[in-house]
């Protein structure tokens, strides 16, 4: 028969649609819909609900029933958050439930499997939402300090709590805008972000973090938008005071669900934004405000080393000339007193030969004679020019070697960040044979050696203040 697919058993028409099932994708999509309970029952492996809705047909009103199961890890947590005791408490209500379409081979049958089962209605969840904040301020776990970005050192590593596949993931990645030289490095830590497991999926990956010995500048709780009933699972006492605590250990920011939509996270958070894209832009401004900021500082530092080294410049340069004055200065007039009493020694023997034998010496002789000392003592002024000069000449070069080598100095010192210090009156502080960076390296009772610039001194770590 035209059209017809025909299979040799039920085995084979059963795996022939289940394949097409898979195929549309259908089992893998998430559903939300609103239905009132006709029965509710209490099974060793999970919950049973049977829901009804009427519709209209051709032969009058029918109904549409399916089967929404609640696995039994989930079933006590969801019970908890509507505040069902028991199970038959949830029959002739009108639900909201979410989850996903279950294809059973065996009956060939749809079920549909559920992680979040709200009340109509936002009554009860903020009942439930003020009841956990009361507790959570006689605990005195509440952020009441409002705090900024800017209190922080620069972001450079970000663990990220949220499911990979959210969009909000993707849009805090997206919103990361700033220059590569700078992106902070992220981690993802994956949790549910809605149902039952939602609670304690954050509080596992907070603990994975902890765990990890990452020294993370920020964690980032990011859901991103939806219903205000997929929301209700964050509204979680545990929740609250792991994340109030873990504050002490790294700041968490959290961007759960819109400007108007708030969760217990988001009351004890470090720091609340509305949402990931929010958080990811803020953290991009804080990068790039610091990396203005040590631009600034660069140039001041350039500014100010430049003023330095002309005035270290002139004060070499006049000491030298000053003590170099002193120094030819002496050894000159030492030159011409030598010259004056060789000439007067000079004189005075020409002198007693000229008187003692003027009567034998010609005019001629006397003559070659006076010609012969001029000739001698200009000869010997002029080697006391040639050594000036020799000597200035060689001052110069060896003080432009000098200078030369107190540069080079200078900039291997600043290439090392951590010898950087000295060279403006600050301290190096070393633990162990290891340079201290930060105050999370150390802790009471450690004891360190600070360098100065013309000595060491050993200290301990008596008190904190990060």
């Amino acid at each position: 028969m035209a059209g017809v697919k025909e299979f040799k058993d039920l085995i084979e028409l059963n795996e022939y649609v289940t394949k097409k099932i898979e195929l549309t994708g259908l089992t893998s999509e998430t559903f939300r819909f609103y239905a009132d309970v006709v029965r509710a029952n209490n099974h060793s492996t999970g919950l049973y609900i049977d829901v009804s809705q009427p519709y209209t047909a051709k032969n009058g009103t029918r109904n549409i029933e399916i089967t929404v199961y609640v696995p039994r890890y989930l079933a006590p947590k969801i019970l908890e958050v509507i505040k069902v005791s028991n199970v038959k408490e949830l029959v002739g209500k009108k639900w909201i439930f979410q989850g996903r379409l279950s294809f059973f081979r065996d009956r060939m049958s749809f079920t549909f499997y559920a992680d979040t089962i709200a009340p109509m209605g936002e009554s009860e969840i903020e009942k439930r939402r003020k009841e956990i904040l009361k507790e959570l301020e006689v605990r005195n776990l509440l952020m009441k300090e409002k705090h900024d970005l800017s209190e922080l050192p620069p972001i450079k590593k970000i663990a990220i709590i949220t499911s990979k596949s959210a969009a909000g993931y993707e849009d805090f990645l997206k919103n990361l805008t700033v220059h590569y030289l700078y992106r902070p490095i992220v981690h993802l830590y994956e949790s549910p972000m809605q149902g039952a497991q939602t609670a304690s999926g954050i509080i596992l990956a907070l603990n994975r973090i902890r765990k990890s010995n990452i020294d993370y500048d920020v964690v980032v709780i990011a859901r991103g938008g939806g219903a205000r009933s997929d929301l209700m699972y964050f509204d979680d006492l545990s929740l609250g005071i792991e994340i109030a605590k873990f504050n002490e250990y790294c700041p968490i920011l959290s961007g759960i669900g819109h400007e108007r939509d708030f969760t217990i996270p988001d009351y004890v958070a470090w720091k609340r934004f509305a949402t990931p894209t929010e958080v990811a832009r803020a953290i991009s401004k804080q990068i790039e405000d610091n990396v203005k900021k040590l631009d600034d500082s660069y140039n001041d530092l350039r500014i100010l080393l430049s003023n330095v080294f002309k005035i270290y410049e002139r004060t070499v340069e006049l000491g030298l000339i000053d003590y170099m004055k002193k120094v030819i200065g002496s050894d000159f007039i030492k030159i011409v007193k030598d010259l004056d009493e060789t000439y007067e020694k000079i004189e005075n023997f020409v002198s007693y030969k000229i008187n003692d034998s003027s009567q034998r010496l010609s005019e001629d002789f006397l003559r070659f004679m006076s010609n012969s000392l001029e000739n001698k003592l200009k000869s010997k002024k002029d080697s006391v020019e040639n050594f000036e000069k020799i000597l200035e000449r060689d001052i110069s070069i060896l003080l432009s070697n000098k200078e030369t080598m107190l540069n080079e100095t200078f900039q291997e010192l600043l290439k090392r960040e951590e010898f950087a210090p000295l060279l403006f009156g600050g301290a190096l502080v070393m633990k162990s044979g290891h340079f201290v960076k930060s105050i999370r390296q150390m802790k009471i009772g450690d004891k360190l050696d600070l360098y100065l610039k013309d000595g060491k001194v050993k200290t301990k770590v008596v008190t904190e203040k990060k």
